[in-house]
């Protein structure tokens, strides 16, 4: 006799779809850490990584039969974290560089003449 389901019935503790914002997290947060030690401009994506992160993780936690809370929202979130560190490290060096660079053209030492 042919079943009328030919793979089965479906399970009732179906789990919930992840959250769409946890795969972007993910991915801008691999994109700005991986980007930083490569061309350093994809690191500015990070705090967009973060929000991302934040806000799957948070929709997870109080819609837990809608989204699945998984490790790509908490990654992005952490990776989001991470690079957006490492932008302010970057944007500090840069400022400092700048005073300097600025320092060091308005002081005549006289060496030049």
């Amino acid at each position: 006799m042919a079943s009328p389901h030919p793979y089965g019935p479906a399970s009732p503790f179906a789990q919930p779809p992840a959250h769409p914002r946890a795969t972007t997290a993910l991915i801008l947060g691999l994109v700005g850490v991986a980007g930083f030690f490569v061309l350093i401009v994809p690191v500015v994506v990070c705090p967009l990584a973060w929000y991302y992160g934040a806000v799957a993780e948070r929709e997870a936690e109080r819609e837990p039969l809608r989204w699945r809370g998984g490790g790509a929202a908490k990654a992005g979130l952490v990776l989001g974290i991470i690079g957006t560190a490492l932008l302010g490290v970057l944007l500090l060096l840069l400022l400092v560089v700048a005073s300097l660079a600025l320092l060091a053209s308005r002081f005549d030492a006289g060496y030049g003449r």
